[in-house]
């Protein structure tokens, strides 16, 4: 009977441990689906991280006097984000940590545990949510510190198993304090809804940049403000202005939004009402004046003030186009430099009659925000030439008021100091003008040794090579040049094509040779293009555009890229002349054509080393005998400079050699035996001089003055 008890209770234990198994079974399995879930989580905010970041340099599109603060509010936004980066990796690390723990599943022995103190949180969400640099002898949830005292506890008597835990976390796995506590982080809301509200420097929707309008290109065009000297202007259709207006009036009539004075001022883009007009207008939010926001309307260039109720949330949907309005100044006039306030007034009541005509500009300069530009109204007229005459008679009526002075302002003044100059940090860069960014990109930590790293490891983004003693750093990257055409001899004949006209008597010319055939390269061999159309076919051909590389560095003044051509979209071989850091714009010179465009920075990448084997197929030559007239002001010769493109460009002329120099020749031109340069003259615009042959053949030596 005694042995048949025995084995009955021996039956029944294992039946409760199979039991237990099931439901720690089920308990784990729940567990690592909320581990799934949390992970899941965790990359999402990763994704959104990603995004934020990439989002940062939109915001950098704001003007050079707000540049710094931006540049330094996303440098810390970023710092933020390369925290989390870090303490989610701090948290995978304490994963592979514990997978070498040796854990008793089911059979627990307190006194023979080993409890290993964690210094961080172990939940991979807690250290997510936390918003402080990573400190790893500090607990994530920032719960307190205490020093964990061993306790004696009495030995006692071991059984398979123990029924009064419900959880084999209590069992199996470690304890450790600061999780027992479960302290959620108030970081946590704090990440989920990350947002740029606070510490950023903008709140709400951004719009896109605006388009580059290319130089010598004619663009139709509504004048829309005049502020002094300056106006605005919008090149598109003036219907898809007032669509916009009646689409955002009929939005914010449904759905208005009340906000706080405190709401107002984080706004950057808003959406402002017009009493006048009944209409809303898209702005940019400037100050607040005696309750009253300042605020300035992109679409159309005006400033406006209005009541706070007057104010909205610029909407995402209208946040897809850019700003309708451009600055522009009339091209070869100075109306900035006025002394006389009397003169300014005037002047601006002069442009103010021509608001809201339609007409069409030419771009003479894109080089800065202010665009300078040829106005020609619906009469055929240019109102640079009506301003002329009007600055003229202003002048004849205001001269007997002037009053002579001594001298400019800045050399009368007695309390100038010579000390207000620009400062300059780097020495090398106030006498050279050159910033050094090489030790930029090495890293300083890197002592040297056979590891070939530093401290931080594969972790470490930057060069580990070690710097030369006398603080010069010998990083060197390779660039191209183009070699130029051989200029041909005086006196000999030629037929080209006119590919660009970039003054009133100078054109960049494309020799053509009818007898050339493209080689035939042997089947297996690859080699560089050797006729022009060859190489715009070989660089704009689809696995050409896929293997395009964008730049590592910023490329230097007369460096060879490839660039593309914003009116076509293609890619060509330019050089580059010009570049600006703050609208990261890129001046550019395409060699086999010559004329010169901004591209964005993104639009150049570099160029392959077979395609400069080809040299520049455009070459400068100048109108021989032409001469500006006497007195002759920026708009005449802009003038003259149309009336020569209308005759000559893209059109297949003969040329006759006159003279040659450093890197030009002085041509004539024939069309069908007539002169170019008379046919210019007989606009009024220009003068012709005698001129003669210049034979140069028995010269072996010039003497080139810059």
């Amino acid at each position: 009977m005694v042995l048949t008890r025995e084995n009955n209770s021996t039956n029944m234990s294992f039946v409760d441990l199979a039991t237990l198994t099931l439901h720690r079974r089920n308990e784990l399995e729940t567990r690592i689906n909320s581990f799934l879930e949390k992970s899941d989580q965790a990359i999402n905010y990763i994704k959104k991280l990603e995004l934020q970041a990439q989002s940062l340099v939109q915001y950098l599109n704001c003007e050079p006097s707000e540049l710094k603060d931006q540049f330094l509010s996303c440098m810390r936004q970023l710092d933020e984000y390369i925290y989390h980066i870090t303490d989610i990796n701090l948290a995978l690390g304490k994963l592979e940590e514990t997978q070498n723990v040796d854990f008793t599943p089911v059979l627990d022995i307190t006194s023979k545990s080993v409890q290993r103190p964690r210094s961080s949180t172990f939940n991979i969400i807690d250290v997510l949510s936390d918003s402080t640099p990573s400190q790893p002898m500090v607990c994530q949830n920032l719960c307190p510190t205490k020093i964990v005292k061993k306790v004696k506890t009495p030995k006692q008597e071991q059984v398979l198993i123990e029924f009064s835990s419900t959880s084999c976390s209590s069992e199996s796995v470690p304890v450790n304090k600061c999780e027992d506590k479960e302290v959620q982080c108030e970081v946590m809301a704090d990440f989920e809804n990350l947002t740029m509200n606070e510490g950023s420097i903008v709140s709400g929707c951004n719009l896109p940049a605006q388009s580059i309008l290319q130089n010598e290109h004619m663009y139709p065009a509504t004048i829309m403000s005049v502020d002094g000297g300056s106006f605005w202007l919008i090149t598109e259709d003036p219907d898809i202005v007032c669509q916009l207006m009646k689409d955002m009036t009929e939005y914010y009539k449904a759905c208005p939004v009340i906000l706080s004075m405190k709401e107002v001022t984080s706004l950057h883009y808003c959406a402002l009402y017009d009493e006048e007009s009944s209409a809303y207008y898209r702005g940019f939010f400037i100050k607040l004046i005696d309750d009253l926001a300042e605020v300035f309307l992109v679409d159309t260039g005006e400033l406006r003030t209005a009541a706070i109720d007057c104010v909205q949330p610029l909407a995402p949907q209208f946040c897809d186009v850019a700003p309708y309005a451009r600055c522009c100044h009339l091209a070869g006039i100075d109306t900035m430099g006025g002394d006389s306030q009397d003169l300014m007034l005037r002047l601006e009541q002069f442009m103010k009659n021509y608001v809201g005509v339609q007409c069409h500009i030419q771009v003479d300069d894109n080089s800065s925000e202010s665009l300078g530009v040829y106005v020609i109204i619906n009469s055929k007229e240019s109102l640079n030439e009506l301003m002329v005459q009007e600055l003229a008679l202003i002048e004849k009526g205001l001269k007997s008021e002037t009053k002579a002075t001594q001298g400019p302002p800045e050399l009368v003044d007695s309390n100038i100091e010579i000390l207000n100059c620009p400062e300059y940090e780097d020495p090398v860069e106030a006498v050279t003008g050159y910033h050094n960014r090489d030790e930029a990109d090495i890293c300083k930590h890197y002592k040297g040794g056979p590891d070939k790293t530093c401290f931080k490891g594969a972790r470490c983004k930057k060069k580990h090579v070690v710097k030369n003693p006398d603080g010069w750093t010998l990083d060197k990257v390779d660039a191209f040049v183009c070699r130029s055409l051989p200029l041909p001899a005086p006196d000999t004949w030629h037929k080209v094509v006119v590919t660009c006209v970039c003054h009133y008597n100078r054109v960049y010319v494309q020799f053509v040779n009818e007898t050339e055939e493209p080689t035939v390269p042997s089947f297996g061999v690859v080699l560089p293009p050797t006729t022009l159309s060859a190489l715009v076919r070989d660089m704009n051909s689809p696995a050409s555009r896929m293997a395009y590389k964008p730049l590592t560095t910023m490329p230097a003044l007369g460096e060879m890229v490839a660039a593309l051509y914003p009116l076509d979209e293609n890619w060509y071989r330019a050089r580059v002349v010009n570049y600006c850091r703050a609208d990261q714009n890129v001046e550019v010179m395409y060699v086999d054509y010559g004329n010169v465009v901004w591209v964005k920075e993104n639009e150049i990448r570099a160029l392959n080393p077979c395609w400069a084997s080809l040299p520049a197929q455009a070459l400068r030559a100048r109108l021989a005998g032409v001469s500006a007239r006497a007195r002759a002001h920026c708009a005449l010769w802009a003038r003259a400079k149309r009336e020569l493109q209308l005759l000559v460009h893209q059109r297949q002329l003969q040329l006759h050699v006159v003279g040659r120099d450093y890197d030009e020749i002085t041509v004539e031109l024939f069309d069908d035996e007539k002169n170019i340069a008379e046919e210019l003259a007989k606009s009024e615009t220009v003068e012709l001089e005698d001129y003669s042959i210049e034979d140069d053949t028995n010269i072996t030596q010039k003497l080139v003055v810059p």
